[in-house]
């Protein structure tokens, strides 16, 4: 009688990788809002909503997923653990804590899955507000192109809005929103809200891997300033600048920003 054979487990597909991200962003949102309704404004929320919240997301994903490898900005950022890795979460368990610290709702749970360093998956959860969106159910948005007399809404970092601004509102009309924190910013695209969101101040892998999987799955285009894809898996997680838009604005700010 023949020995038997270790058969390596099937992975999850990548709907169920998106399920999974919707869910534990759902759940660590949930534990964010009754921390904050159970604290009052300042520091001392904002160090532990960040705190809280990564042990919790983290240990529900080595429950849930204990061969895969997990990058999130408040754990160790040591990229030899990473590094290779076949399949690899990126997390945010709190984007933009100073404004859940102060009681405000632009603020978020971000959740990404990057499989040999292409983005498969992600949700982006926005507790305060009552919004969660992932990559795998979130609904189109139709590309309507871009009118030249109304021009483009685009919604921007509140405390460092991009200089490439001056350059649009010299090609066509432009409107800016200001707000913070990438996922609210991600969503508003998302939603039809604002036609683009532009940003040239530098963000970190967790903080465009989860809003870049949900865009993508709206049929939104995501890239660097330049055109180029984004890097996901990479040693260092900076990234120096992001345009999410639908293809056509997408095409149109290229256009400008990245001349023939």
């Amino acid at each position: 009688m023949s020995a038997a054979r270790d058969v390596p487990p099937e992975e999850p597909t990548t709907a169920e990788d998106a399920a999974l991200a919707r869910e534990l962003a759902d759940a660590t949102g949930a534990l964010l809002l009754e921390l904050r309704d159970a604290t009052g404004p300042g520091r001392d929320r904002e160090y532990r909503g960040d705190a809280e919240a990564h042990d919790f997301l983290v240990r529900a994903l080595h429950r849930h997923r204990p061969t895969d490898v997990v990058l999130s900005e408040e754990g160790l950022q040591d990229p030899a653990p990473r590094r290779g890795a076949h399949r690899l979460w990126i997390v945010d368990p709190l984007d933009g804590s100073s404004g859940y610290g102060r009681g405000g709702d632009e603020w978020g749970v971000h959740v990404a899955l990057v499989v040999d360093g292409a983005l498969v998956a992600g949700a982006v959860a926005l507790p305060a507000r009552g919004e969660l969106a992932d990559s795998a159910t979130v609904t189109p948005l139709p590309d309507t192109p871009v009118d030249p007399e109304r021009g483009l809404t685009v919604t921007v970092s509140r405390s460092r809005p991009p200089g490439e601004l001056r350059r649009l509102a010299a090609a066509f009309p432009v409107r800016t929103r200001a707000m913070s924190a990438a996922g609210v910013k991600t969503l508003a695209v998302v939603d039809g809200v604002v036609d683009a969101y532009l940003h040239s101040g530098g963000q970190y892998e967790w903080d465009n891997a989860a809003p870049a999987a949900v865009a993508v799955g709206a049929g939104l285009r995501v890239t660097r300033l330049d055109g180029r894809p984004l890097p996901f898996g990479a040693d260092d997680p900076w990234s120096p600048d992001l345009l999410i838009a639908r293809p056509a604005v997408h095409e149109a700010i290229l256009e400008v920003l990245v001349p023939s």
